[in-house]
């Protein structure tokens, strides 16, 4: 004879099935919790404890980007120059000229754009790429052109070199020169 099937009969089916499942999930819950975390020793950690209470300052960040004399490497390499005025000299030295070269100073030119806009995403691009930039307003013709320029620096040499390090970056520059 088949038995009836009634209320007992589901009640402990889904009570069976309930335990069942839940420890089904404990299980995969301290399977998964005891496992090893895959990527936990590839991170490099810290060469150097710091703890900015010891001494009141952090060490910097950037210190390996910066080279021997602590100014960045790809810092525009520009010579200060001062100007002493001619009423300082005795009236019998006479003044001497300095060669042509040094009485110029060297700009790069990122590009000329007539919209601003375009000459403040190169301004960025160059930003980006660790280059410090301006722009420069100028009418032609009853144009508006917007230059982006790197610079000044001393030397036509000093001028040259970051065209290349621009050109490495495919980014087009020329040099001109200023009074």
């Amino acid at each position: 004879m088949a038995s009836k099937g009634g209320f007992g009969t589901w009640f402990y089916g889904f009570l069976v099935g309930g335990v069942v499942g839940v420890g089904a999930c404990a299980a995969a819950a301290l399977f998964i919790t005891n496992a090893p975390i895959p990527f936990i020793n590839k991170v490099n950690q810290a060469s150097e404890r710091i703890n900015p209470i010891a001494n009141g300052s952090i060490p910097d960040p950037n210190a390996a980007l910066s080279g021997a004399s602590g100014t960045p490497t790809n810092a525009p390499k520009s010579k200060v120059v001062t100007v002493e005025s001619q009423a300082d000299q005795p009236a019998n030295e006479t003044v001497q000229s300095k060669p042509a070269e040094e009485s110029y100073r060297y700009v790069v030119q990122a590009g000329a754009f007539k919209s601003e806009a375009e000459a403040e995403n190169m301004r960025a691009e160059l930003g980006l790429l660790g280059f410090e930039s301006r722009i420069i307003k100028r009418e032609d013709k009853g144009t508006t052109w917007y230059r982006v320029r790197l610079g000044p620096y001393g030397t036509n040499q000093e001028a040259n070199d970051v065209k290349t390090r621009l050109l490495q970056n495919s980014v087009k520059a020329t040099v001109g020169r200023v009074k």
